[in-house]
């Protein structure tokens, strides 16, 4: 039964975790970041970040190993669309 829900979070966290990859490597290339809005990245990077130490104390390796994979795509991000912003004031 434990290997079964491992197995769920392990596919929900890969498709969670790839889902946004389009978007951002869009948004990459183009170097345009005003399709991402700021509230959203501060809310979804804080979100990981919480997302990740649950899992930390609960010791639940699927949200462990995929918010950390999330975070290392939205750090950049959060650091790309607050740099643009502050170019724009």
């Amino acid at each position: 039964m434990d290997f079964d829900i491992t197995v769920i979070g392990y596919i929900a966290g890969t498709l969670t975790t790839f889902a946004s990859l389009p978007q951002l490597i869009k948004s990459l290339k183009e170097k345009d970041m005003s399709n991402i809005s700021l509230a959203f990245v501060i809310t979804f990077t804080t979100g990981l970040t919480l997302w990740l130490i649950y899992g930390i104390l609960r010791n639940d390796y699927p949200i462990i190993v995929f918010n950390i994979l999330s975070l290392m795509f939205w750090i950049p991000i959060t650091y790309l669309k607050i740099r643009d912003e502050m170019r724009k004031s």
